[in-house]
């Protein structure tokens, strides 16, 4: 690359700020944490390697310090060596601790850049810059960079994006109109609070603690004293009082956490970038090259859904995981704001105007056969569970067939322009919305049951994560299915 080694030719480039040396120490906490162990080890040969006692409690502290001043070191070190450079639309990095590395990366591979205002970076002016790949294998991370190089940097890179404006007169989404030319959009306080209150976090956190306390219990608490007294009449009046105490707590916790990541949220649209910005303690900035979004997925939440509100999220190029890789375009608006923003920020979309649903042959495959199975699972149940609790099991079957009854009503799928949408799911309404162009693969499938019923099942997938990500259209109508799979075969 012609870039790539001019770059290489000139000067070694600039330093970071000293105050990333912070995050080489955390970095470097973290790769050698794995040492861990070898300090009480150490601690508890002495006496052997040595032939004589010691005492433990100074060898202790000189262990720990001298751990402590390798992790500054090292830090120190990484530091020193770190430099970058950016020329000809091409980001230069050399860095390493033992061994030189020199890293290029083009503009036309950069997938998002990502600024991140941590607490201490706040005291200096400083942000965090990371550049994101497309490949998502080689990220770049800037710690502590002044916030002027960071908008140079981005500018050099032609993701610019533009700083967030705090002009007071910037359209919030609840007067978003179609045909406005609106470039720019914020949050409201009223739907932060709103998002916050519904935030699924609170779930997440009473399943990880109240999960950690029954293991605790049963595995310390009956061996001790406390058990008994938990065992008594004045505990057992108030368990359901202190149960709902630590309920508020972790809700309280939950809207907390979700207020101070989201506050501030901003959307702006400048060319072919998005830029996100959001959070308190901590601001983040992310501004993504439109051509890396893959797909757009639209939830509506399960206790949002009666209101009519939902949430927007884009699919993006690259990850390093399994995982898909998303991001909020918007957390939380009313499906009647969806063709406004779509319009104004995401202009190779559109929200559907009509829906085809899978059809009544398809309610078999969905309700019906899966509660028969479900009725044999509790038939067997009730046979060979040895207590009462086997009659819990008649549940079964109604709460799938419920479940699957659901899907059925939800599954549909339409095709306006070249774009495909799919829509799926039973208590939350989940739909995606893929431009054919962006479409690595696509799979039809026909079991012999479906094939009775003239029924497929059609799988696109698109580029993200290390294997892509799948969205399924299933027990649709077979000729919809082919004539679907026929199209996103064409090449013009």
């Amino acid at each position: 690359m012609k870039n790539a080694e001019s770059v290489a030719d000139a000067p070694a480039g600039k330093r970071l700020h000293p105050v990333s040396m912070l995050y080489f120490l955390f970095r470097s906490g973290k790769e050698l944490s794995g040492l861990l162990p070898l300090i009480p080890a150490v601690i508890w040969g002495a006496d052997k390697l040595l032939g004589r006692s010691i005492e433990r409690g100074g060898l202790t502290a000189f262990v720990v310090a001298a751990a402590a001043m390798l992790l500054v070191s090292v830090a120190w070190i990484r530091w020193l060596r770190f430099r970058y450079r950016v020329e000809h639309g091409v980001l230069y990095i050399e860095q390493g601790l033992w061994v030189r590395r020199k890293m290029w990366i083009a503009q036309d591979r950069i997938q998002s850049l990502d600024t991140t205002v941590a607490v201490y970076d706040r005291l200096f002016g400083l942000v965090r810059l990371e550049v994101e790949t497309a490949g998502g294998d080689e990220n770049a991370v800037l710690s502590s960079i002044a916030a002027a190089e960071a908008a140079r940097i981005q500018a050099a890179l032609g993701l610019g994006g533009g700083a967030a404006s705090e002009d007071p007169e910037e359209t919030p989404v609840e007067r978003l109109l179609p045909g406005q030319g609106v470039r720019s959009m914020r949050f409201s306080l009223r739907r932060t609070l709103l998002l916050s209150v519904a935030s699924g976090k609170f779930l997440l956190i009473w399943t990880v603690v109240v999960g950690g306390g029954v293991k605790l219990w049963d595995e310390w608490l009956r061996k001790t004293e406390i058990w008994d007294a938990m065992s008594g009449p004045l505990f057992a009046a108030g368990l359901p009082l202190a149960v709902g105490a630590f309920a508020a707590a972790t809700w309280a916790l939950a809207v907390a956490a979700t207020f101070l990541l989201t506050y501030g949220f901003r959307l702006e649209a400048e060319g072919d970038t998005l830029t996100i910005e959001r959070g308190v303690l901590e601001k983040k900035r992310r501004v993504i090259a439109s051509r890396r979004i893959q797909a757009v997925r639209v939830t509506e939440h399960a206790l949002l859904l009666p209101f009519g509100m939902a949430s927007v999220r884009i699919v993006i190029a690259g990850g390093t995981d399994d995982e898909d890789k998303t991001v909020d375009v918007f957390p939380l608006l009313r499906v009647s704001e969806l063709p406004a923003l779509f319009e104004t920020f995401l202009t190779d979309y559109r929200w559907p105007g009509s829906w085809k649903p899978v059809g009544k042959k398809a309610y078999h495959s969905y309700a019906l056969f899966p509660a028969l199975l479900a009725s044999l699972a509790a038939a067997a149940a009730i046979v060979w569970l040895p207590t009462d609790w086997r009659w819990g099991a008649l549940l079964l079957p109604p709460a799938v067939w419920a479940f699957g009854f659901m899907e059925f009503r939800r599954a549909a799928w339409s095709r306006e322009g070249g774009l495909l949408a799919l829509r799926s799911g039973a208590f939350s309404k989940k739909t995606v919305l893929i431009p054919r162009p962006r479409v690595q693969w696509h799979r039809r499938s026909q079991t012999p049951m479906q094939e009775g019923k003239r029924l497929a099942t059609l799988k696109v997938a698109v580029a993200t994560g290390k294997s892509g990500t799948a969205f399924s259209l299933r027990h649709a109508d077979a000729d919809d299915v082919r004539a679907l799979s026929d199209w996103l075969s064409r090449k013009e």
